[in-house]
């Protein structure tokens, strides 16, 4: 990430430091109210109903990329029968959040489905999208498009990513394949708070998620500041917008909940076109980069898990399951083995590694106590929910050699063969080997066995 952020500056100072941003996103005269648990239509509809599944991808890179394909390569190995029908675990997820690297899968399956199976890796996991992307920035003809147009390094890499990639898909195609609701979640850099591409976001701005480009908004989830320009929005505020309910309820829970009213006051800013008309996009890793604070913050902002599905279509779960892929690295400082002063590169490296680290583990912890309050508020006498969290990262890899080795692997867009397959392979052995996800499956099995006990006979 050192040499890429390197040459991008030196980019920068080639190609001058100020464009003017592209705006692609368009208005809409009616802002129709949308809901904020709205699992139930629209998409995830093959999926079970007595299961609630999230599954969100971290920020990392082709690292993230890699290590989160292999974990949905491990769910659609995992099946079971039941009603004489054999299922997937990866057909039962209903909702993939994801933020930076781990956007490019999850915006890869939920456009493609299953052939993200197929294509994904020669499309982009083995692809040197960062030395293609570089050679472009570099390449004399885009430098005069730079100048004299609207283009930058960050429009360079969309431009890449909607042609090799996404090939133009959009949100409404994502919709279309009635898979996971995928939530793709960027940085808002005027709030420093979180964006997530959901049309009840884009009524906000009155503007019509349906048409945007799919590959913008994952350039917008991974755009790190410095080497990316902000990926810009227009804000189109004053159509017609009814504030949906849980809004108004939502001001009343958040005075006992400062991260919610904290979130709150900054959603109403997009309502005053006059003092922000455009919102500037950088990559989700900086407000959270497990990509699950969204969730979070949509099952409270609803007053808790049983007032945001009491109104939905959805049934109360019998299960809550969320799996957290989380890329991260904690590799050694070669700083602390001499006496010089650390480069400025070093440093600010250094700071932004902490400071992700230690908001990471309070992600954590946060997600989890919220995971057993929203299973005791479904919970009645009768009716028993289960949570399960699963955490998978490299840090629960028992053998030091090999956590080391993939602690040193790079957080970049271009990574060897075998560092790939070892991270795919990685995703498999990470979930096999969860003790929550063994009795995730331990569960399951019980569950099919009892059905075919009690399944008569055929004749």
């Amino acid at each position: 990430m050192r040499l890429l952020l390197s040459l991008f500056l030196i980019s920068a100072l080639v190609t001058g430091c100020t464009t003017t941003a592209r705006i692609t996103n368009t208005p809409i005269d009616v802002a129709e109210p949308v809901d904020l648990i709205n699992i139930s239509s629209g998409q995830a509809t093959d999926s079970a109903d007595n299961a609630l599944f999230f599954v969100s991808f971290s920020g990392g890179g082709t690292r993230a990329a890699a290590l989160s394909y292999g974990v949905l390569e491990e769910l659609r190995d995992a099946s079971f029968v039941f009603d004489g029908e054999e299922k997937r675990l990866l057909d039962e997820i209903d909702l993939i959040s994801s933020v930076s690297g781990g956007s490019f899968t999850a915006a890869y399956y939920g456009l493609y489905g299953d052939r993200i199976f197929e294509d994904y890796e020669d499309v982009f996991l083995r692809s040197n999208v960062q030395k293609t992307l570089i050679a472009s920035i570099f390449n004399p003809i885009n430098w005069i498009k730079m100048i004299f147009t609207k283009a930058n390094r960050t429009e360079l890499a969309i431009d890449y990513y909607d042609r090799n990639i996404f090939h133009g898909g959009t949100f409404a195609d994502i919709e279309a394949q009635a898979g996971p609701y995928v939530l793709i979640n960027a940085t808002d850099l005027g709030l420093g708070q979180r964006f997530s591409f959901t049309q009840g976001s884009f009524n906000l701005l009155c503007s019509d998620l349906g048409n945007f480009k799919v590959a913008r908004a994952v350039a917008a989830s991974s755009a790190v500041p410095v080497a990316f320009n902000p990926v810009s929005l227009e804000n189109h505020a004053g159509c017609e917008y009814e504030e949906p309910a849980w809004v108004k309820a939502a001001i009343d829970y958040s005075k006992d909940n400062k991260r919610l009213r904290n979130a709150l006051k900054g959603y109403k800013t997009y309502k005053d076109k006059d003092k922000r008309p455009y919102i500037h996009l950088v990559d989700g890793g900086i407000t959270d980069n497990l990509g699950v604070r969204t969730l979070y913050e949509r099952i409270e902002a609803a007053g808790g898990a049983l007032n945001a599905f009491k109104d939905s279509d959805t049934r109360l779960p019998e299960y809550i399951i969320i799996i957290v892929v989380n890329a991260q690295t904690r590799a050694e400082n070669p700083i602390d083995s001499s006496n010089k002063t650390p480069a400025n590169l070093d440093v600010v490296s250094a700071v932004a590694s902490t400071q992700i680290e230690r908001y990471t583990l309070e992600t954590l912890l946060l997600l989890e106590n919220a995971l057993e309050k929203w299973a005791k508020e479904l919970s009645t006498p009768e009716h028993k929910v289960t949570p399960y969290f699963i955490k998978l990262d490299f840090e629960s890899i028992a053998d030091e050699k090999v956590r080391l080795l993939f602690n040193n692997m790079a957080t970049s867009f271009s990574l060897p063969d075998e560092e790939v397959d070892d991270l795919i392979e990685a995703g498999h052995v990470l979930l096999r080997q969860s003790s929550e996800y063994q009795r995730l499956i331990t569960l399951l099995r019980e569950a099919e066995q009892e059905q075919t006990r009690n399944t008569p006979a055929s004749d």
